[in-house]
């Protein structure tokens, strides 16, 4: 069995930066606690008076940017008819939510064979409860952390071969965000059409019903408007930003490809990661193999939409279980190199406040920082770091397939 030293030095890390990151993150934007959850609240009441759902904006320029029958969903918020409520309610769901995928994690790592220690579930736990991507998800009041759960429930159901569940599960989350629907490619590597099946009927069931209740215009504003909005964020039309937060490969193609139209880089992400995407699914005979198909997947998706690093809860499964489960090499010495970069998000704010603790030359240090936060963010990193673990431990598995078969 691996040694349990570097993946605990990992959790612990992870778990007392979130710790920081999640006291210090309402006192730097005390605008952002609960803005989520806000917006779920006003959205629904909106929606219970027949207004535009999609025109209310509590805060800021925060909108509901979530398909018309989602809104259903939050009918419980506005019947609460306090936004304080609403919140304290989405804080319970999520604790409800982190206690079961912190079961799950634990569990599939002992499925996997691994023996672990009681300080070892300990810190797998403390860290789906307290590392900073979900600290910042929760005092946000974000649906997230549901979406998490339903990632990794859906996984584990796939394992069970309960398919139609599986595919259920993912097909709710992807309806939420959509972009989670590029886990049908896993799927498709594992040839679970049953799941497939029933993620597609799920998704199109939630399409239909915001027709039949909303109207064809809410929906149809929805897929023109709010969907374009949300695909042209993160365009870097002046130039990458090194205050942006976030973590895209566009970011990386503002530099290489300055120019590139808004409307090119979704295709032109896309076509870049594509490789990954089939590398990382190369091999999936056993649990572990599937788990590292899962992780590179999820990893790939998150690196091709404009998303900011609290995303990073959506991949904790299979994440943490691969610190315990993968064998020594190269392939986890890269995952463990990587995920205290995912875990612990440091973005230009983060370098801020570390400047501002220095005794003397915050501005200097800031200066030699700027052009490469501009470039990429150490998420960004962390995430290349695990997908090149992912792309390694495949393409050995696959080695080791084809000389068996010999």
């Amino acid at each position: 069995m691996a040694s349990v030293r570097a993946p605990r030095l990992v959790l612990a890390v992870s778990v007392l930066a979130g710790v920081a990151n999640t006291v210090l993150f309402p006192l730097r934007s005390p605008e952002q606690v609960g803005l989520a959850t806000d917006v779920y609240y006003f959205a629904a009441r909106a929606a219970v008076r027949g207004a535009d759902f999609y025109a209310v904006t509590p805060v800021g320029t925060a909108s509901f940017v979530y398909p018309p029958a989602l809104v259903l969903a939050f009918y419980p918020y506005a019947a609460l008819g306090d936004p304080t409520l609403a919140y304290a309610a989405q804080m319970l769901l999520n604790l409800v939510a982190l206690a079961g995928l912190a079961a799950i994690v634990v569990r599939t790592v002992e499925r996997a064979g691994v023996e672990l220690a009681a300080l070892d579930r300990a810190l797998l736990a403390a860290a789906v409860f307290l590392v900073g991507p979900m600290g910042i998800n929760l005092v946000m009041g974000q649906v997230n952390v549901l979406l998490a759960l339903g990632l990794a429930g859906g996984a584990v159901l796939l394992e069970r071969d309960r398919e139609a569940a599986a595919g259920a599960a993912f097909g709710l989350v992807a309806l939420v965000k959509l972009f989670p629907a590029l886990v049908g490619v896993w799927l498709l590597r594992r040839r679970a059409w049953r799941a497939i099946a029933a993620a597609t009927a799920t998704g199109v069931a939630g399409i239909v019903l915001g027709v039949l209740v909303f109207g064809v215009d809410t929906s149809v504003a929805y897929a023109t408007e709010t969907l374009a909005g949300e695909a042209g964020v993160a365009s870097f039309a002046d130039g990458p930003d090194p205050t942006a937060p976030y973590v895209t490969i566009r970011r990386q193609l503002a530099v290489l490809a300055p120019g590139l139209p808004t409307g090119w880089l979704l295709p032109v992400s896309a076509a870049v990661l594509t490789p990954v995407f089939v590398g990382v699914n190369r091999v999936v005979a056993d649990l572990r193999s599937r788990l590292v198909a899962l992780q590179g997947t999820l990893l790939a998706t998150l690196a091709m939409f404009p998303l900011e690093p609290f995303y990073v809860v959506l991949v904790l499964f299979p994440l943490l279980p691969l610190l315990y489960v993968l064998e020594s090499g190269t392939p986890r010495r890269l995952v463990l190199l990587g995920s205290p970069l995912l875990l612990v998000s440091l973005t230009w704010p983060s370098a801020v406040t570390v400047a501002n603790l220095l005794p003397a030359g915050s501005e200097l240090v800031l200066d030699a920082v700027r052009p490469v936060f501009s470039f990429v963010l150490p998420p960004t990193v962390g995430t290349w770091l695990v997908l090149a673990g992912c792309l390694l431990y495949q393409h050995r598995a696959a080695s080791e397939h084809a000389s068996e078969g010999v």
